[in-house]
């Protein structure tokens, strides 16, 4: 085949799940431990990520849930509060759309939404670190992270456990054994029991 040729071959389009595959991989200190990026490279590729998918929300490429929890999860990476809430927002479409496993996504974003307008969590999703504790690297099985984690500032009495299981986040109970685990150099599970992806 010619240069010519080939140069008038369509290209494949990057679909919603080959961005959100690459944004997984890319994530410094991800459980997975694939990246060895830096969290400034990761931020470049982040942002170029994010341009191409409001691009593809704009062009209507989005069509199901899982295409919404998957852009979800690419701006939920963001550290900005429009990332955040916007992320949030493709979350409710997620489920709208019928996609139940976007229920966590949907807590943990308005959880990293509050938090980053310097707001209480409500689920209980996200576990930053604690200023006031020592933060060592921990070598888990599959990626090593920081310890020195906290759940604050939470508002652990706004929801019942009840409604976090709703939405697959573990009970109040669970998320303490969860600080400790992470504190103790061990990944908890995030989510709760029966909870997928």
């Amino acid at each position: 085949m010619s240069a010519a040729q080939s140069q008038q071959q369509p290209q494949t389009a990057e679909t919603i799940h080959q961005l959100f595959i690459e944004d997984q991989l890319q994530i410094p200190g991800a459980a997975n431990g694939a990246s060895r990026l830096t969290p400034q490279e990761y931020d470049k590729l982040l942002k170029a990520r994010q341009a191409k998918v409001r691009a593809m929300l704009a062009a209507g490429e989005l069509k199901t849930g899982n295409d919404f929890e998957e852009a979800s999860f690419i701006f939920q990476h963001g550290n900005d509060p429009d990332d955040c809430l916007f992320a949030h927002v493709l979350a409710m479409e997620a489920v709208i759309k019928g996609d139940a496993s976007a229920r966590w996504i949907e807590a943990a974003t308005l959880d990293r939404y509050l938090q980053s307008i310097k707001q209480q969590q409500v689920f209980g999703t996200q576990y930053p670190l604690d200023p006031n504790l020592p933060h060592l690297v921990a070598n888990a099985q599959s990626a090593p992270f920081l310890t020195g984690r906290t759940l604050e500032p939470y508002d652990k009495r706004l929801l019942p456990d009840s409604v976090r299981l709703d939405f697959c986040v573990p009970t109040v109970a669970q998320q303490e054994q969860n600080v400790a685990m992470f504190n103790a150099g061990k990944r908890p599970k995030l989510k709760a029991p029966g909870c997928n992806r």
